[in-house]
């Protein structure tokens, strides 16, 4: 009884910090990001937004495997700390350098590399350190919490993010969102990252670095674990998919359909809520059973989701009005938010439980990885293909394809007694 009550202390406490600590960071890192991309807006025009996009993902790719390295072989809490007090002090140095100089895009574009670089290396570690912050019993509610925080944040960074911006000088905004990153830094401190962790495999822990020997251990586990494999192929297949809905829903509500920009910001807010609503849902269950069945099912509800998207874009609903457009668009995209939290969150259990802890990191870093790469070809291809092929015609072909991946997944025995 003594030990069930301390052991449920340490896990109440693990969250509350950490996921505390988390919206902290995020929901300033929200607001300056939109923040920020309204700056450049202002300021230049388009190109610089959308140059300052492009280096948000280049660290992500360059580092990803890196990093996976690295926070298996480290101190863990130690990387998270250190990353998210060196993002503070940066933006802070930002905001010092704007006294003495104009915030010119160049300063910006630096700022954005060196802090997707430490957001690269905290969000992996973070990730991978999940299993060791509480018991397997509580790795559900964990997973959902964090879920919400990252729904919540989304939500509420870029509505607070307009708001600040229309009145305080952006440099302020750049102080705040540092501010934020050094709150978070000092919650992190009290987090035990070793709670689960045992204390002879940390001891005999090899620190040494040898970048491909360390990531061909990584693919040789996983060649033994085909539930794992299976994962690590589905989930960037899965990404480069979705994004015919993220692409297509905004270019079918406001180029087609001309709906207000308005409308469009609500759709997308959601999409959030959806994520919200399911994950919080989602932190009551307490066992999921046969995952590939459930996971499954809800990428096949997904294909249809994308068909769906796509169905005013015929003309079938002509004779309605925008409000049953906007209506119809908040319903579905709501759907598309939680449907996707019922495929996310299996799939970060069956990764937290089946891999080994040393291992977590690079696993992490390897799908990352692969879902960066996926993500941005995805968003050409589809960007490229949406101006030429009818809409419709490319949701539909995209979901059907998703719909087919869930019945692979569905009948995969390896997942089902993941």
């Amino acid at each position: 009884m003594g030990y069930t009550m301390k052991k449920n202390s340490v896990d109440n406490r693990n969250m509350i910090l950490y996921l505390s600590g988390k919206f902290t960071s995020m929901f300033g890192t929200n607001v300056y990001a939109f923040a920020i991309g309204l700056y450049l807006l202002k300021l230049t025009g388009g190109m610089s937004f959308a140059l300052n996009l492009a280096l948000n993902t280049l660290p992500k790719l360059l580092l990803g495997p890196i990093t996976g390295v690295i926070s298996d072989k480290f101190d863990k809490k130690k990387i998270v700390v250190l990353t998210d007090l060196m993002s503070g002090l940066l933006l802070v140095g930002l905001f010092i350098f704007t006294f003495f100089s104009d915030l010119n895009p160049l300063p910006i574009y630096i700022t954005t590399v060196l802090l997707t670089s430490f957001n690269t290396i905290f969000g992996i570690t973070i990730s991978s350190a999940i299993p060791t912050l509480v018991n397997e019993d509580n790795l559900i509610k964990i997973n959902s919490y964090n879920s919400s925080v990252n729904s919540l944040s989304s939500i509420l960074g870029p509505v607070a993010g307009g708001f600040i911006f229309g009145f305080l000088d952006i440099k302020y905004i750049i102080l705040l969102n540092g501010i934020s990153f050094v709150i978070s830094a000092i919650s992190e401190c009290f987090i035990d990252f070793k709670a689960y962790i045992n204390k002879v495999d940390d001891e005999n822990k090899n620190t040494k670095i040898s970048f491909i020997k360390d990531m061909k251990e990584v693919f040789s586990f996983l060649q033994s674990n085909k539930a794992l494999f299976s994962i690590m192929i589905i989930s960037p297949m899965l990404n480069f998919f979705f994004i015919s809905v993220i692409i297509g829903f905004p270019f079918i509500l406001v180029r087609q359909l001309s709906l207000s920009s308005k409308s469009f910001g609500i759709a997308e807010a959601s999409y959030a809520i959806g994520m919200l609503v399911m994950a919080l849902l989602f932190s009551r269950i307490k066992e999921i059973k046969k995952i590939s069945m459930n996971l499954g099912f809800f990428i096949i509800s997904t294909g249809f989701i994308a068909v769906f998207i796509g169905i005013p874009s015929l003309g079938v609903f002509s004779n309605f009005s925008k409000v049953f457009y906007s209506i119809y668009y908040y319903i579905v995209l709501f759907i598309y938010g939680a449907t996707n939290v019922m495929i996310n969150m299996p799939i970060q259990l069956i990764i937290q439980k089946k891999t080994p802890k040393e291992y977590l990191g690079r696993f992490y870093a390897i799908i990352r990885t692969m879902a960066n790469i996926a993500i941005p070809i995805g968003a050409v291809l589809y960007g490229f293909l949406f101006d030429r092929v009818d809409s419709f015609i490319l949701l539909f072909i995209s979901g059907i394809i998703i719909v087919f991946m869930g019945i692979y997944v569905s009948k995969n025995k390896l997942l089902h007694n993941a």
